[in-house]
């Protein structure tokens, strides 16, 4: 079997616009690009091509399939890669920035995309809709580099320089992003999360250092934290560290966290002042952490980075602030334990009541329930909810997450509007009420079905008619 060149086949301009990736997105005329560790997983998705007439199909040696509409490349990796250049001819000039750890990587990434200007494009988990026009898989925390590419190739997309990446561990561990390398990179924090495909704390901090790597990144920013500090001793890069110490590249002077961030900070010999109009559980971090990866990446001058400091706000679905009455509802979408952990301590100063909802999602690491539940006794209240179920028996999820609970101050409304309606009843007096691990989702999963429902729309409608 000979290696395969691009160059040696004849594509028109009509064929590139028919590279495909997946055999979801196959229709008659596409050009597919595929491969897959298991060989008669491939060899079902080449023939599922084929009957929906594709024009060609471009795979590895381990596809057993025959068929003159079928090319197998000994070198698939590098064909794919070269496939990049006909879907966007200038992608390797645009400048990448990536952000992996377990919580703030959308936050940081939209703070990065404001900071860095309007020339300046991120994808993470709240752009989903972003990929409605170029794939009919589903939407990725970090999306396949092929249809990131077909998408910033669209006449559109053209206009962004500057691509926002949110890198995920399993993206990372699957060497989704070969092909392009990041200018600044950024290590936010890590904690327990995906243990259903990690297994185990080592084999998920070993994905999250590949970002760290001379293969995918020039340089990083960290936050000084314990993970942070065993990235910094585990890859060899060029680095920033942002902490309180002396020895931090970006050194914290001062803090205010709410209900505004006001920060006092000394960066190359010279300090700093912000007032931000953001709030939430280390979101000063995330902000300090999105200002140093544009600072450091030298595409924006300073002045520019600062001015464009003072339009910031929260992303969707993160510390959403809603006012009812003498109280706050706070839409977030925190998920894991130390992130419920996190949200609840930070608002406790400041309420003379704290209630908490959260669920937590059904096929998914089920190890951390019993955390979370643990991590939400710090609040007052504790209602457990439906969050993504699934397919699986939403009463056995709020069983393994009432292991970690005290039963005397928590119920279970496993019906997500009526906890949340429960919720908003119990409030009086300056209490808050979180409603957590949703945040900017559109819909639930139930079974096979997608039911649309956000939660800061119908908490909106709800508190519409109190008044």
């Amino acid at each position: 079997m000979k290696e395969l060149k691009l160059s040696n086949l004849q594509f028109s301009q009509k064929d590139v616009e028919n590279f495909v990736n997946s055999s979801l997105d196959v229709k008659e005329g596409s050009v597919l690009f595929i491969n897959n560790d298991g060989k008669d997983k491939l060899d079902k998705y080449v023939d599922e091509s084929l009957k929906k007439k594709a024009k060609l199909v471009i795979t590895s040696s381990k596809c057993s399939f025959n068929d003159k509409k079928v090319i197998k490349a000994k070198n698939y990796d590098e064909v794919l890669i070269e496939s990049y250049s006909y879907l966007c001819n200038d992608y390797k000039s645009k400048k990448y920035f990536g952000i992996t750890g377990t919580n703030g990587k959308t936050t940081t990434g939209f703070y990065l995309k404001e900071l860095l200007g309007s020339d300046s494009l991120f994808i993470g988990t709240n752009e989903e809709n972003l990929f409605s026009e170029i794939t009919n898989e589903k939407h990725l925390t970090s999306p396949k580099l092929f249809n990131i590419l077909k998408l910033l190739g669209s006449s559109d997309f053209r206009k962004y320089n500057n691509i926002i990446l949110e890198a995920s561990s399993h993206a990372l561990d699957q060497d989704r992003f070969n092909g392009i390398r990041f200018n600044t990179s950024g290590f936010t924090n890590l904690s327990q999360d995906h243990f259903d495909y990690h297994q185990n704390i080592k084999n998920y901090f070993s994905s999250k250092l590949k970002l760290f790597t001379e293969k995918l990144s020039d340089k990083y920013v960290y936050i000084d934290n314990q993970w942070g500090s065993k990235i910094s001793e585990n890859s060899s890069l060029p680095s920033f560290k942002i902490g309180s110490d002396a020895s931090a590249d970006l050194r914290i002077l001062e803090k205010e966290s709410y209900p505004k961030t006001i920060l006092k900070i000394e960066i190359d010999n010279k300090i700093h002042d912000f007032e931000l109009d953001i709030a939430g559980p280390s979101f000063y971090q995330n902000f300090l952490l999105a200002f140093s990866m544009a600072y450091y990446s030298k595409v924006k001058k300073l002045d520019q980075i600062i001015e464009n400091s003072s339009k910031l706000k929260n992303p969707k679905g993160r510390f959403e602030l809603i006012s009812f009455k003498t109280n706050k509802i706070i839409v977030d979408y925190a998920h894991t334990p130390e992130s419920i952990s996190q949200i609840i301590e930070y608002v406790n100063p400041y309420f003379s009541k704290v209630i908490v909802l959260f669920g937590a999602g059904g096929n998914r690491d089920k190890d951390k329930r019993k955390l979370m539940g643990i991590a939400s006794q710090q609040a007052d209240r504790v209602i457990i909810t439906n969050d993504n179920p699934r397919d699986e028996d939403p009463s056995q999820i709020s069983d393994d997450i009432l292991n970690g609970c005290d039963l005397s101050k928590t119920s279970v409304i496993l019906n997500r509007k009526e906890a949340i309606t429960s919720g908003i009843n119990e409030l009086k007096d300056n209490s808050v009420l979180l409603v957590l691990g949703k945040g900017h989702e559109m819909y639930q999963e139930i079974n096979d079905s997608q039911i649309p429902f956000n939660d800061n729309d119908f908490i909106n409608k709800t508190i519409g008619g109190f008044f």
